[in-house]
């Protein structure tokens, strides 16, 4: 295998598609900086003698939550500091990416170690089921050996999760959750949803990065013990993923003083002005789940109702119209309450308690039919295969069309044949030539289309100009970013999704940082966060299969977390990359941003979901494309729509049915509809 080594650095800048009217500007995490280095192939390896989750000779190692964690989502790895673990910053822990390919990922830097005790080291991703982890120390080599727990039942201990399952964590109880899809006994059959009871305040993570792949949180009276010992990095961590995107339902009857006591950084997330205990009649309850079991009189917090979303309105015990349970936006994600204790003894023996969770939650608790249509299709049926497929494209050669290749043919049809036979026999006389002429043109035809068809070198001029040799000159990047940003509350997140492509075997070293147009909306007292991964694992979502073994043909590669200016940055060191081949790698990043005062002048028109009023640009870029979507309706904006701009009307704006436009729907006269079957090419 040749090796290279070039010191220059490159920037591989590659925006696909059209992304979110946010993002239709410009506006990015960063890009990918790789530098190329010689290729070294490590002779150590893996040592899987253990095959459960259980460290060899000890206890020392505790995995995800509770033992629960998912393929290729961020995993918390806990030690025991004391005699073996006396320096956490001196460990590796090493695992497998989902080529089977080992990564080694350092202490994510900001973790507070506690001596003596369960501490966080870092946040790894494994890349399989039952995936190899060691622990290494840089010093005196590996230090413990064990595996990621198997596929099985959560309720019975560690596991792992498929992605198909939701993912509840339950603060308390778990109120029937964790017996939905489940038949009888007799058939063990599995709970379709996956539930992992927290008793212990330890096992939660101190980080939002721990909470990766958790779908959805519950909070009730039984786990008022729990919350009120979550440490302060705990609670921002249970703070920053519900602001980042979570959900979370919470059940606040008459343990809403405790809880005031307990946990008042939890109530900050309900837009009250004053925490008020009311009592209520049980008949909106006992109508909306068609109960047959009448309930006694309750207590419960009351709930706004100008703000946020009703989804069940009742009466106090002074018939007085109130909301029931209602859903809330904090940040990006959603707090739905309920105002009840739904784990009290009055509750607990109502045939109809688990129905009425799951109406309230609406669609997530709802059974999904994942039996496969068999169209004859072979294409991709989700948007993580589309994208895959997308990104792992690189025009490295040029392409030639067929008319092109038949006029090549053509030309060499009439020089061998015709222009051969009239210039050698009957012009110059002599055949013999013929044995020289035929061979000299095939090879000059060749040495042609070969220097034609050499990979197209990448003009770096102004960045490095004299990275057009060597194995940089032939490496491509596309890179996806989503950036999600609530300029109302200053919360803001973003995924950089990088394909890098070689066509000669190098090393890359990759990196990422904010541009300029993120930094001016990043809030000037924040600290930036970020976490990098191997993207991508075997799983439907990817259209690959599970393969079991390790690649010994590539060496161990590392993912860094570094302090950086202002916060935690990451990088991926020491990738390689095979001759014409791709590596898949990702960067999540967690933000705050300036929030902007709500000067829009928009407002819903009275008895319908229609905005009118005007609609001025926020962002310091241009929004290209951009779309403006309140309820069911979707209005278009101009093609562009400059920075500070301001549209005078809605009215004038073309509105489509966004439920339609997702579904495309049309409609035609005499209100007849018709739709169209959805493309997975879409």
């Amino acid at each position: 295998m040749m090796s290279y080594r070039s010191p220059n650095r490159l920037r591989l800048k590659t925006l696909l598609g059209a992304l979110l009217a946010l993002l239709a500007a410009g506006g990015g995490i960063g890009n990918v900086t790789a530098q190329s280095n010689s290729l070294a192939n490590s002779a150590d390896g893996i040592a899987t003698d253990s095959s459960d989750a259980t460290p060899k000779g000890s206890g020392e190692l505790r995995i995800g939550i509770g033992g629960h964690y998912r393929v290729g989502c961020l995993t918390s790895i806990r030690l025991k500091t004391g005699d073996r673990f006396t320096d956490p910053n001196d460990l590796l822990v090493e695992t497998v990416d989902g080529d089977g390919v080992r990564v080694q990922f350092s202490p994510y830097a900001g973790m507070n170690f506690t001596p003596n005790d369960w501490s966080e080291i870092t946040y790894i991703a494994p890349g399989s089921e039952a995936a190899p982890i060691v622990i290494r120390s840089k010093e005196a080599g590996v230090l413990l050996e064990s595996r990621f727990p198997l596929a099985g039942n959560p309720a019975e201990g560690p596991a792992m999760i498929p992605a198909s399952t939701p993912w509840v964590l339950a603060i308390g109880d778990p109120l029937g959750v964790d017996r939905i899809g489940t038949s009888n006994v007799l058939t063990e059959k599995l709970a379709r949803i996956a539930v992992t009871k927290i008793e212990d305040s330890g096992r939660l993570p101190q980080h939002v990065w721990g909470y990766d792949g958790v779908d959805l949180i519950m909070i009730n009276q039984a786990g008022i013990d729990v919350v009120r010992q979550l440490s302060a990095d705990q609670r921002a961590a249970l703070t920053l993923w519900l602001k980042r995107g979570g959900r979370v339902l919470l059940c606040l009857g008459e343990s809403t003083s405790e809880f005031q006591d307990a946990a008042p950084w939890l109530l900050q997330w309900l837009p009250l002005e004053e925490i008020q205990v009311t009592r209520y009649d049980p008949a909106a309850f006992e109508t909306y789940t068609a109960s047959q079991t009448p309930l006694k009189r309750f207590e419960g917090i009351r709930l706004p109702r100008k703000t946020g979303r009703s989804i069940l309105m009742g009466r106090t015990s002074r018939r007085v119209s109130a909301v029931l349970a209602g859903s809330y936006v904090y940040g990006l994600g959603r707090c739905t309450v309920i105002t009840a204790d739904l784990d009290s003894e009055l509750f607990a023996e109502w045939p109809e308690r688990l129905s009425l969770v799951t109406q309230v939650m609406g669609d997530f608790f709802d059974e999904k039919d994942e039996r496969l249509k068999r169209d004859g299709s072979i294409a991709f049926n989700d948007i993580a295969g589309q994208m895959r497929g997308a990104l792992d494209q690189f025009p490295i050669k040029p392409t030639f069309s067929f008319s092109l290749l038949s006029l090549l043919l053509m030309i060499l049809i009439a020089i061998l044949g015709p222009l051969d036979y009239l210039l050698i026999n009957r012009v110059l006389g002599r055949p013999l030539l013929g044995w020289l002429s035929f061979p000299l043109f095939a090879i000059t035809l060749s040495v042609f289309l070969i220097s034609q068809a050499k990979p197209n070198k990448v003009d770096r001029s102004g960045e490095n100009k004299n990275a057009s040799e060597g194995p940089l000159a032939n490496m491509r990047a596309n890179q996806f970013q989503i950036v999600d940003l609530d300029l109302v509350s200053g919360a803001g997140r973003g995924l950089a999704w990088s394909y890098v492509y070689a066509h000669e075997p190098a090393q890359v070293k990759a990196h990422w940082q904010l541009n300029d147009q993120m930094r001016s909306l990043q809030s000037e007292d924040s600290e930036l966060t970020q976490v990098a991964y191997p993207m991508g694992y075997p799983g439907k979502s990817f259209g690959g299969i599970q393969l079991a073994g390790e690649n010994q043909s590539l060496g161990a590669y590392q993912v860094d977390s570094v302090p950086s200016e202002p916060g935690i940055g990451s990088e991926i060191s020491d990738l390689t990359i095979a001759p014409r081949s791709s590596r898949s790698i990702a960067c999540e990043v967690n933000l705050a941003v300036k929030p902007i005062a709500n000067e829009q002048g928009l407002i819903r028109r009275p008895g319908s979901e229609l905005l009118r009023g005007e609609f001025t640009n926020p962002l310091p870029v241009d929004l290209l494309d951009g779309q403006i979507v309140f309820g069911n309706w979707v209005y278009l904006l101009p093609t562009r729509v400059p920075a500070g701009a301001t549209l005078p009307s809605l009215g004038d704006l073309r509105q489509k049915n966004f439920r339609w436009k997702l579904t495309r729907q049309q409609s035609f006269e005499k209100n007849v509809t018709e739709s169209v079957p959805w493309k997975t090419g879409d």
